[in-house]
């Protein structure tokens, strides 16, 4: 994935002024975290380095693709209340509601546009359609979603994360992936058994993706 000087410029702006707020991570005592059993004599510039986003991002048609360095993937970043993400959203590519418990988000355009809105605790739905060079914020553990309306063009995002590992609540998968009992669903949403249980259909199925 090729990034022009002026999008390589606008991350680091991102990056910075997520480090630089107050993260939801555990605050460092020292200059970095080193993993469990690890020498720390014996780090080198190696473990500072991700490689993962080499080749940058594939996308099947009408679907999103992502890679990401949270504190899972990129170790070096445990403590530093950051992290980040590639992904490419197809025409026609979608990421439901969802929202990251840990961290607020930085959204920054790449390529193409892309529809987004958070909703707040009061309900009010704060939308908008990006371009090229926007930047959108999204405030922590606030339910938001994302979509490539346009129907030819791949939209490319990069997203940066108040927190090392910001995580993620599918709200689609846990409403009716999770088990909740029949009753409460259909009690809750106003609908029918059979509604509720064509709801849950796609979620019997083991689901492995991530929502960003």
């Amino acid at each position: 994935m090729g990034f022009t000087r002026h999008a390589a410029a606008v991350l680091c702006v991102v990056l910075l002024t997520v480090s630089g707020a107050r993260g939801s991570d555990p605050e460092l005592t020292k200059d970095f975290s080193v993993p469990p059993g690890v020498d720390a004599s014996k780090l080198d510039g190696s473990f500072f380095t991700y490689t993962g986003f080499r080749g940058g991002v594939s996308t099947a048609p009408g679907e999103t693709g992502s890679k990401k360095a949270t504190v899972v993937e990129f170790p070096a970043l445990d403590g530093l209340g950051i992290s980040f993400f590639l992904m490419s959203f197809a025409p026609g590519g979608v990421l439901p509601p969802h929202l990251h418990p840990r961290g607020s988000k930085l959204i920054y355009m790449i390529q193409g546009t892309l529809t987004v809105g958070f909703m707040d605790s009061n309900h009010k739905l704060y939308n908008s359609t990006l371009e090229e060079g926007d930047v959108y914020v999204v405030p922590r553990a606030l339910v938001h979603y994302m979509a490539n309306l346009d129907g030819h063009k791949e939209t490319k995002v990069i997203f940066a994360f108040s927190s090392s590992n910001p995580g993620s609540i599918r709200l689609p998968e846990n409403l009716f992936g999770s088990k909740i009992p029949t009753k409460v669903l259909e009690k809750s949403f106003g609908v029918s058994e059979q509604v509720i249980e064509q709801l849950e259909a796609p979620y019997h199925k083991n689901t492995t993706g991530d929502y960003h």
